[in-house]
């Protein structure tokens, strides 16, 4: 990656080690790659979860690795801080493969690190699909349903501050963090497999005074959750029942514990009622919901097994 100062003298940025886990449809991993400035400076490691991509051919500068076993998303990104160690990388850029750069998003991400040393990460504004609306603006955990939420979800672009600002965390849908900051907090817990991981981080990098920001001016698209589904799908929301437990007796206070207990589980009757008077089309995604949370409480840990049973394969 390089840039020009204002007297157009090539500047060399740090170098990016990206971690890009592949499951589902190649054509989606295929687009990631072709959004990212690859060459000098940024090389990808395509994590084959589902063996899709063994006879595909992919860009100078992406490396395909694995054999088709199913990692899940926290193994891959420890696996590629391993490695980001041992080649002495400075930055590991954390992404799905329905996520889509925009240009100069990277060199954008990269440049706010190297201005502001006591950032642990920042991340882009990830827009919907089709570049519309705000889906991410970093985002922060709350006393609320799902724990978490996504800033300014649904607004323009636009609209938004110009000035980055702080957020709990970043969504593993487009991030970059320091590999030392990585290291400091240990990396991903890879119990959470995927979903939540990205929370639980957040709060890593919080106890260690690493604070994490969203770049207004950097921007990314994400299809929203494709590999399990999508934002709706009983997978992933399974996936979050069964993780939001975890999530809560690795971090919950007593104020945590109580929201989860009163919005997540006394209320998830409720929730069943609504959903089977007004929105049939979700009940089957809120009965997953349900049966996550009750793997959690019953001590169950997301694998690619359960992902596999849950897929109905």
């Amino acid at each position: 990656m390089k840039t020009t100062t204002r007297n157009s003298v090539p500047i060399e940025r740090p170098r990016v080690l990206a971690v890009l886990p592949h499951f589902g449809e190649v054509a989606e991993t295929l687009a990631t790659l072709a959004s990212l400035p690859l060459g000098e400076g940024l090389r990808v490691l395509v994590f084959d979860n589902d063996g899709g991509l063994k006879d595909c051919a992919l860009p100078e500068g992406a490396e395909r690795v694995g054999e088709g076993n199913n990692l899940g998303f926290c193994k891959v990104v420890n696996e590629g801080l391993a490695k980001a160690q041992r080649g002495d990388w400075p930055y590991l850029l954390l992404l799905n493969n329905d996520t889509r750069l925009a240009p100069g998003c990277l060199e954008l991400l990269v440049d706010t690190l190297e201005s502001s040393r006591e950032l642990g990460g920042c991340g882009p504004v990830l827009l919907s699909s089709d570049g519309e609306k705000v889906w991410a603006a970093g985002s922060v955990i709350r006393y609320g349903p799902n724990l978490v939420r996504h800033l300014h979800g649904g607004e323009k672009a636009e609209d938004l501050a110009k000035d980055p600002f702080l957020v709990d965390f970043l969504a593993g849908a487009c991030a970059l963090y320091r590999v030392s900051a990585l290291v400091r907090v240990g990396g991903l817990d890879e119990d959470y497999f995927m979903y939540f991981e990205d929370a639980d981080l957040g709060l890593s990098f919080r106890r260690k005074g690493l604070p994490l920001v969203c770049i207004p001016s950097a921007r990314a698209r994400h299809g929203g959750s494709l590999a399990s589904g999508g934002g709706a799908s009983p997978l992933r929301k399974y996936l979050m029942g069964l993780n939001s437990v975890r999530f809560v007796r690795r971090n919950g206070g007593i104020g945590l514990y109580m929201t989860f207990f009163v919005v997540e589980i006394l209320a998830w009757p409720l929730g069943l009622v609504v959903h089977a008077l007004g929105k049939p089309g979700r009940l089957r995604a809120h009965l997953s919901k349900g049966k996550g949370l009750l793997h959690g409480l019953l001590g169950r840990k997301a694998n690619a097994a359960v992902i596999r049973q849950e897929m109905g394969r």
